[in-house]
């Protein structure tokens, strides 16, 4: 993993790299390794059936507690939990959950949580919040998968449409922040 350690603006506290299925799979075995150290925050970004993997339970048991057991994971391994399925949740490490509302089966497909992994990775860079960033990340992931899926239809959606989606998911975004101040 990658540590921006020498940053010359204080950013070695950020772990801006969110583990993949590969140290998921590793980390199923032991999953106390699986913990944020050092004042360093991390992310993970699984589905269900990761989760189901790093909790020892069934993805069937993780789909009828998803917010229990997200929350048990963020608040008993100290870090950011994106249970990603039907109305993603971003747990932080404290517990606090948001629910996000856009997304769309469609994006059940390789690749898109690569793209969900790049999204809040760049927001991290920007906003150096990971709460922040993860809740932006899959608001605005899940918003360019809805929209890729109104252009192309849910099951025909790829990875790279959610990708190209991004540009108008933000503006689309921006839009709707433009008519709250006028209204």
């Amino acid at each position: 993993m990658t540590t921006l350690n020498s940053h010359p603006h204080g950013l070695g506290r950020f772990l801006p790299c969110m583990p993949l299925l590969a140290l998921m799979t590793v980390c199923a075995a032991e999953p106390d390794r699986l913990r944020a150290r050092d004042g360093l925050d991390l992310i993970i970004t699984p589905h269900p059936g990761e989760m189901a993997r790093l909790v020892g339970k069934s993805t069937a048991d993780v789909q009828k507690s998803r917010l229990e057991i997200a929350q048990a994971f963020a608040t008993g391994h100290d870090l950011h939990v994106v249970l990603k399925g039907h109305r993603t949740l971003v747990v932080a490490p404290d517990g606090r959950t948001a629910i996000n509302r856009t997304g769309n089966p469609g994006m059940a497909t390789g690749g898109t949580g690569d793209v969900l992994t790049g999204v809040i990775a760049a927001w991290l860079a920007q906003l150096l919040d990971p709460e922040a960033a993860t809740r932006v990340g899959v608001y605005l992931h899940g918003k360019a998968g809805d929209l890729a899926a109104a252009a192309v239809g849910a099951p025909a959606l790829v990875a790279g449409d959610v990708l190209r989606y991004l540009g108008a998911a933000w503006q689309a975004v921006a839009g709707e922040d433009d008519d709250d101040e006028r209204g």
